[in-house]
């Protein structure tokens, strides 16, 4: 943002930064050094004719920030502004990780207002710069910039939701889609202003095949229990030579984390190679613990109940009651109750076992000052010989019909393990994806 020179109490050319850009580099830059750096600098002057970052008495800059709001704001007004400036891009341009728009927004003075408005406030750098600090790696999403993709493969695009037909014909005619593979919900559609009927048909116009499959947006167990259909239906797709758009509201989560999930599963690539691959190619935040916990509900498939390999999941179990017990976790994982593990404290009634454990059912117990005791916070079972012991399920069987049963209420923890896979894992992992996949009819794309 710099100043314009021209008389009136106010005068200021807006521009829009690439990024935030971490402006304490350039306290010890000069003001030329900070002129070339134009468009870059996230911050505002006014009533001065050069953009001072450095507050002083000498030069009375203001430093801090500058709202701004204009008929430019607009989608329409973006396209105006670029075919102004020649700035035009090709629909093919239009990854996620390239600016879309020109960096000038407006000119906005006081003797030719237009239709903005405006307002600005000074703050301390130091606070602006730990706000940048903290905001690092937040992704922002954007609806009135429209449609957003990037290229994964020759057959796999990902990117932001349909908004008008206008985005299904650039797909098709474009980047040639020949399917789209829709995440988002109908309600999120409707929240966003979105006609869903108004785009199938815009799909069936095109020859496009239009598939939905809603998952819950920011809901990590629903994500983890649909990826198995998910990466099945891409498969099917891909099988009959599909060009593939991949998409849920953002682009930023649903939509990568199953192209994720598909490359990890179906190409034996590691869960950290194909994150980094996606991730590299276009900017999201995929749910990465919700991809490992699917990982290990397909290898549960082909298990019959026992993980043979090393810990798949990280458990803390939870003991609630009197402080200054001695606390003690006894079960089918502590040398077949023989080998109690002694609990830490953690301060009034609450004492702690962490444990790493394979994936499987375990049965347990607890010692408190030399009594055998289960936890009424925890699932529970009787056994046939009249005992009642806690029970705890660590991981699932993955599934094409996923079943969304509400979650037993349990004071103990489980967190998923991501490690690299053993070789007997990998094989397990290849063929139940195989499983899920066959599952899924190739002609009505609907489990079988």
């Amino acid at each position: 943002m710099m100043l314009k020179e021209k008389a009136g109490s106010f005068s200021l050319v807006l521009e829009r930064p690439f990024t935030p850009f971490p402006i304490q580099h350039l306290l010890l830059s000069n003001d030329l050094d900070i002129l070339f750096n134009r468009g870059r600098v996230p911050i505002a002057t006014w009533k001065k004719e050069v953009l001072a970052v450095q507050t002083s008495d000498a030069n009375c800059g203001n430093s801090g920030f500058a709202t701004f709001s204009s008929k430019f704001s607009t989608s329409l007004g973006w396209k105006l502004l670029n075919n102004q400036n020649g700035d035009v891009k090709s629909p093919m341009q239009r990854n996620i990780l390239t600016p879309q728009i020109s960096q000038v927004v407006c000119i906005f003075t006081e003797e030719d207002p237009g239709e903005g408005e405006w307002a600005h406030g000074s703050f301390p750098i130091d606070e602006y710069v730990k706000a940048l600090e903290r905001s690092r790696g937040e992704l922002y999403y954007d609806h009135s910039r429209g449609m957003s993709y990037s290229k994964i493969t020759e057959q796999i695009y990902v990117g932001s939701c349909l908004q008008t037909e206008a985005d299904v014909e650039a797909l098709s005619n474009n980047v040639g889609i020949t399917a789209v593979l829709n995440f988002q919900s109908a309600t999120e559609a409707e929240n966003w202003g979105i006609s869903s009927k108004l785009i199938n048909e815009s799909c069936q116009k095109y020859d496009i095949l239009m598939i939905n499959y809603p998952i819950r947006e920011g809901d990590s167990y629903d994500t983890r229990k649909k990826l198995p259909f998910c990466v099945g239906l891409l498969l099917r797709l891909l099988k009959k030579n599909h060009r593939v758009f991949v998409t849920c509201t953002t682009g930023f989560d649903r939509a990568p984390a199953s192209v994720i999930a598909y490359l990890h599963w179906m190409t034996d690539t590691s869960l950290h190679a194909a994150y980094n691959f996606i991730t590299s190619l276009h900017s999201c935040k995929p749910d990465r613990p919700a991809i490992a916990w699917a990982t290990w509900d397909l290898i549960a498939m082909v298990e019959h109940g026992r993980h043979d390999g090393p810990p798949t999941h990280a458990v803390t179990f939870v003991w609630n009651g009197q402080e200054g017990e001695d606390v003690n976790l006894v079960g089918d994982f502590t040398g077949n109750w023989k080998e109690p593990v002694k609990a830490s404290h953690k301060g009034g009634p609450r004492y702690e076992v962490e444990m790493k454990l394979p994936q499987g059912k375990y049965y347990y117990k607890y010692i408190t000052n030399g009594q055998w005791r289960h936890s009424t916070a925890s699932p529970a079972e009787r056994d046939d010989r009249g005992n009642v012991n806690n029970v705890i399920v660590i991981g699932d069987t993955a599934s094409v019909r996923p079943s969304v049963q509400p979650q037993k209420k349990d004071a103990n923890i489980v967190k998923v393990i991501e490690r690299p896979l053993t070789e007997n894992e990998r094989f397990m992992l290849a063929k139940a994806a195989r499983c899920v996949a066959f599952s899924v009819c190739p002609i009505r794309l609907t489990p079988k």
